[in-house]
């Protein structure tokens, strides 16, 4: 099991969702699904309601599932079918939503990284961390300011787990959460991988 490294402690949701369409006759066919990372919220009764994508359009769910936490935002790779305002969720698979563990000192484990980009307000990753099944700790840290760049670094904690197989993960840093860094400045984020330091830099609008 994976999870996400907060500020205090340990702990965290990590949710990860599948559910298929089915065909009813041989007329029906799959859908044309779109795929982005989104906020996916829930309702007073634990009810899938609303998902949010990184351009800031909001869908209501129309295929609501029961039992998740009330009242919560998860963060997610979602595949849905938009229908207006409306729209219908095939599959979603959770994303870590990192936030700030530069209090806690460790050097960060090296990990494949398959893609790191921005959209809207957020820093996104796919990453192939080696596991056997064991947990993995992850958040980020201000490493240091220099002018008006940034250096940030994920900060990922192997903890013991083997490095036996590939796991594919999605994690995702919410910009506005920097708050000590001002709009306009860049953003230097260093992921360490077993080729070495890598870096990725941004702006923060």
């Amino acid at each position: 099991m994976l999870r996400f490294l907060p500020l205090k402690g340990v702990g965290g949701a990590f949710l990860l969702l599948i559910f298929l369409a089915s065909c009813g006759n041989d007329s029906d066919f799959y859908p044309n699904v779109v795929t982005e990372f989104a906020m996916v919220e829930t309702d007073d009764a634990g009810r899938l309601s609303k998902l949010i994508t990184d351009d800031e359009t909001t869908y209501v769910i129309a295929n609501q599932l029961e039992g998740y936490d009330k009242d919560t935002c998860y963060r997610a790779v979602c595949g849905f079918v938009p229908d207006g305002r409306k729209a219908t969720l095939y599959n979603a698979t959770g994303a870590h939503l990192l936030r700030d563990s530069t209090a806690l000192a460790y050097k960060p484990d090296s990990l494949k990284v398959v893609s790191v980009w921005q959209s809207g307000h957020f820093i996104n990753m796919q990453l192939s961390p080696l596991t056997q099944g064991g947990v993995q700790y992850w958040g980020y840290r201000l490493d240091s300011i220099r002018g008006r760049m940034n250096h940030l670094s994920l900060h990922h904690r192997q903890n013991g787990d083997p490095l036996s197989y590939t796991q594919t993960v999605y994690a995702s840093l919410p910009i506005d959460s920097l708050k000590t860094i001002p709009a306009g400045d860049s953003i230097a984020l260093h992921i360490a991988t077993f080729k070495g330091d890598r870096v990725w830099k941004f702006k923060k609008s």
